[in-house]
């Protein structure tokens, strides 16, 4: 079983976990809105840490995260794993300016930008990593786009949810730490889980 390493906070400003999931202090909950395309909750930092892994995220890797939330994957990639740039798309105005506060106060803004933007209009061009935790729904929109943009060689890990008709490379099963299952990471590379 996998525990929750919560020795480093990358997320001072988190309020409250519950079955691992993150909520931001500084967002009243009633502005947290369902969107149908995007889970409302935060991944709490054990799943970031997981997902960054199981992408054998690096020095050298341009790291995406489309629907960034608060910028937790972002702010991880360049800090914890090192890698050289993340860029996030948010649409959420308390999310965006929330992510460009945490960026701003762990002074990161060389390495980390997050757009105010659509995720179906990202440009993923420069993407050796893409994260995503978004509704089957988004997926399914997604996923044309990732067939068509991503680079070769480029790693796709989700949250929570498959990319249909896609083979996933690896598939990461999770327990918290309270014993309660995790949704599954999944794990795609292009062009392989393609076939």
């Amino acid at each position: 079983m996998a525990q929750c390493c919560q020795q480093i906070n990358y997320y001072p400003r988190i309020k409250r976990v519950e079955k691992g999931e993150a909520v931001l202090s500084s967002i009243p909950q009633s502005r947290l809105y369902l969107d149908r395309f995007l889970p409302v909750v935060l991944t709490s930092p054990y799943i970031v840490r997981e997902m960054l892994q199981l992408a054998q995220v690096g020095r050298e890797d341009v790291v995406y995260d489309l629907g960034s939330g608060d910028g937790r994957i972002l702010i991880a990639a360049v800090k914890e794993f090192g890698a050289k740039k993340a860029i996030g798309y948010e649409t959420n105005e308390d999310f965006y300016q929330a992510s460009l506060s945490e960026i701003k106060h762990q002074d990161l803004q060389e390495k980390i930008t997050v757009i105010k933007g659509d995720l179906f209009k990202a440009d993923i061009s420069e993407a050796s990593v893409i994260a995503l935790y978004l509704s089957p729904e988004a997926i399914k929109l997604v996923t044309p786009k990732l067939e068509k943009e991503a680079n070769y060689g480029t790693r796709i890990v989700s949250r929570g949810f498959e990319i249909n008709k896609w083979q996933p490379i690896k598939v990461k099963n999770l327990t918290y730490s309270t014993g309660n299952p995790s949704r599954p990471i999944y794990l795609y590379t292009i062009p392989e889980s393609l076939k």
